[in-house]
């Protein structure tokens, strides 16, 4: 068999029905069908035995007696498994045209076209649903009469568009049987399913077998269809999240071996520095030095932490020597391995290196760091414009087998520190490198002589400028070195554990250090929190005082920036290397983050708050709820606050109408305590109009933002809530005179003419909680 398909059912005969059929429908030559029904009772099994029936050899079907989940059902199909190419594949799957040869294609032929790969043993294709990179953007509808015309189409137009992955989802999951043969199936312990997916990639991985998304092959796939159904409590797999953390914590307990790989040549001015800090947090370091003259090789023989010292001499070729010095380091027995340049000093002791390399998320291979290059010998000032200004990279990963650098010009130059790694494997962290080897002009004018001379024609999009003019610039931003540097998270939390753990995960690699205050959660939100951080202090609080937590939360911080975020929120990684530059500017206090306040339907709700700031006793919270830091940094004009242009993406009113419609209610009741008690302060009036409008009640909504405004002239919000009510009157008006015209009447071009620009400028506005409930009813 060249294929064995696995298809586990329980229940659901609706959707195993149009799987089936499809299956049915576009199944190849030398092909398989597995069922393994997990007793279902609706009908399925006799529609299997019907299928199976008619299919004769092509098919197998196994009746398990109790429902044994996911993880088992698969587990049983492959041990029955014919074929060379196995297929997991759930029942809710609606396959296409060529599915399995692409599939296939993709497997036998992506590490001849795609740089970098290793052994492919997994492969998956896109679709329109799916917890992961696998997920399209905008996909259509389905329909089943145009499905397959959709997935031809994409087929020709995405040809061969393969890429590596650091996770591939099981809804439809093509494995190797030599993999197979190394991994065995899945870890049952995930059972009924959930991460099971997770962990068999990276059991893949660490045996050098790597996963790739078949970009030209779609399917549809209904998502979670039988989880829905059966288990709604277990969230589509989500619960199994902390068991999957713990059993890579554990599979990962001992204390990991960091090696670093230097290639170096006439180093002697800053080699030295470079070493000694760097032995304060590798286990090791090799060192390939390319035929100094100077004081290298002495310096390297010396010192104790160097375990291996190579020389040679032979014509120059980057890529070659970076590969070579890499193979050094995993010799020695590294589970990490760093590259550092011999002008570079990484601030980063032991400790931090070793929580580094047991983050909870085992899927985090590959981790970046920021270059600060000074331009003047005393080391005080580094230049802060162009290229030099935004420099972080990925320099520190885990050794794997098979792992080498592919790109690169002819001789190598620009071919990166490491090994490419696919995206979303890959976190950067706060820690800064000071860059030593361009502070004097003599310096930055032999590196500009060598570059031009090693490459003459330089790719602008590995240089940044087509001829090293940036090496001699003569117009410089300079910034003076903060030489205290660090982020605390604060965080509040009451109930968080099915976002918190993902949420810490996310951020871990990033912050020097987690605060966390709890308002008294009944779930396991300490006992997740704990986990990250010793730093988790419970106040139970009689009613929603808010800001007393987050005071108390930002008493916890000790590092130089706090930055404030809530479980339910998050900061795209791409983001990090700019939230870490915000903090070099020694002038600015605090920052504002334009927050996306995402709904069920229509754009998100922007809103505007200060969520980076100073670890100073100045900026304190302020309000019961909708507490924020602005009262404070108004009261204090010396502190200078600036956008951070960052965005920050909240995914709070997501949740069921029901939990958003009883925290509605919670804050509004507060508010408007607050505001009654404090009557001059036109935030709580806004606030409370903003309720006002959610439930449809404009007139008492204006008049609390007219009120706002008169307590406050200088606060704009109110006035562009206030605006946007009358914008979206104005349309209601004209869309009436519209309905009332002829279009001969004069008014009637006029009128949709406003309607159009009424249309194009206002945005539209969803209600939430109840309001929504009611709405949709």
């Amino acid at each position: 068999m060249d294929f064995s398909v696995i298809v586990v059912t329980h229940n659901a005969l609706e959707f195993t029905l149009r799987c089936v059929e499809s299956l049915v429908r576009h199944l190849p030559a030398r092909t398989e069908l597995l069922f393994v029904d997990n007793a279902s009772t609706d009908g399925t099994r006799g529609y299997l035995r019907e299928v199976t029936a008619r299919l004769g050899d092509a098919a197998q079907l196994l009746l398990l007696e109790r429902n044994e989940g996911w993880c088992r059902g698969i587990n049983e199909g492959l041990a029955r498994a014919r074929g060379t190419h196995l297929v997991l594949l759930n029942s809710d799957v609606i396959v296409t045209p060529d599915w399995l040869t692409g599939l296939r294609e993709c497997m036998d032929t992506a590490a001849s076209v795609v740089p970098g790969l290793r052994r492919v043993g997994l492969v998956g294709p896109v679709t329109n649903s799916a917890g992961g990179p696998q997920q399209v953007a905008n996909p259509p509808p389905y329909q089943a009469a145009s499905l397959d015309l959709h997935a031809r189409r994409h087929r020709e137009t995405f040809r061969h568009q393969w890429a590596p992955s650091f996770f591939l989802s099981g809804f439809c999951l093509m494995l190797h049987r030599d993999c197979y043969a190394e991994l065995g199936g899945l870890d049952e312990r995930f059972s009924p399913g959930g991460f099971d997916d997770n962990d068999l990639v990276l059991r893949a991985q660490e045996r050098g077998w790597d996963c790739v998304i078949a970009g030209d092959v779609y399917i549809h796939h209904e998502g979670s269809a039988t989880f829905r159904a059966v288990a709604p409590h277990l969230r589509g797999g989500l619960v199994n999240r902390a068991r999957f953390h713990e059993k890579w914590r554990e599979r990962r307990a001992r204390e990991p071996r960091l090696i670093a790989a230097y290639r170096v040549k006439n180093a002697e001015a800053t080699l030295k520095e470079s070493l000694d800090a760097t032995a304060r947090f590798a286990d090791g370091i090799v060192v390939l030095d390319d035929g100094s003259t100077d004081g290298t090789r002495a310096l390297c023989e010396h010192h104790p932490a160097v375990l291996r010292y190579e020389y040679q001499e032979l014509p120059f070729h980057e890529r070659r020597d970076r590969n070579h010095v890499l193979s050094m380091a995993a010799a020695q027995g590294a589970d990490w391995v760093i590259s550092v340049d011999a002008d570079e000093v990484f601030e980063m002791d032991r400790a931090r290196a070793q929580r580094l390399m047991r983050l909870t998320d085992p899927h985090v291979k590959v981790l970046g760091f920021h270059w600060y290059t000074f331009w003047e010998p005393s080391h005080t000032y580094f230049r802060a414009d162009g290229i030099f200004g935004n420099m972080s990279g990925y320099r520190m990963y885990r050794c794997e087998p098979g792992q080498r650098i592919v790109l690169g010009t002819e001789l190598g130059l620009h071919c990166g520190n490491i090994p490419q790694f696919p995206q979303g494997s890959a976190r950067f962290t706060s820690v800064r490198v000071r860059h030593l080897g361009y502070d004097t002009e003599a310096l930055r004018r032999a590196k500009h002589s060598r570059y031009r001379q090693l490459d003459p024609s330089p790719r602008p999009e590995l240089v940044g400028n087509s001829d090293y003019s940036h090496l001699l610039s003569s117009t410089v931003t300079l910034r003076r070195y903060a030489r205290e540097h660090g982020v605390s998270l604060c965080l509040i939390t009451r109930n968080e554990e099915e976002r918190l753990e993902g949420f810490l995960a996310m951020m871990e690699p990033f912050v020097d250090e987690i605060c966390v205050v709890d308002n008294g959660s009944s779930d396991r939100t300490q006992e997740i929190a704990r986990r990250f951080t010793q730093k988790v202090v419970e106040l139970r609080t009689e009613r929603l005082e808010l800001d007393r937590l987050r005071n108390r939360c930002l008493d916890l911080a000790t590092q130089p920036w706090i930055l404030v975020m809530d479980p339910d929120e998050e900061l795209a990684q791409e983001a990090m290397p700019r939230l870490q530059r915000l903090m070099d500017d020694l002038d600015v206090h605090a920052y504002t983050f334009q927050v996306s306040n995402h709904q069920k339907e229509g754009p998100p709700v922007m809103t505007l708050a200060a969520r980076l700031f100073r670890n100073d006793p100045r900026p304190r919270f302020s309000r019961p709820v909708h507490e924020t830091v602005e009262q404070s940094l108004t009261a204090n004009p010396s502190l200078v606050v600036r956008p951070s242009n960052i965005p920050l993406q909240h995914y709070g009113f997501l949740k069921e109408d029901a939990a958003v419609e009883s925290k509605l209610q919670r804050y509004y009741e507060r508010n408007r305590e607050y505001r009654e008690a404090h009557p001059e302060d036109a935030m709580a009036w806004y606030n409370e109009a903003l309720h006002m409008q959610n439930e449809g009640r404009e007139q008492e909504a204006a008049r609390m933002l007219e009120h706002a405004i008169g307590l406050d002239p200088s606060f704009l919000s109110p006035r562009n809530q206030l605006a946007l009510i009358h914008q979206e009157k104005a349309a209601r008006l004209w869309s009436a005179v519209a309905e009332r015209t002829s279009p001969e009447h004069p008014v009637h071009r006029v009128a949709l003419e406003a309607l159009e620009m009424l249309y194009r400028v206002t945005p539209g506005r969803t209600p939430i909680g109840k309001a929504r409930e009611e709405l949709l009813r």
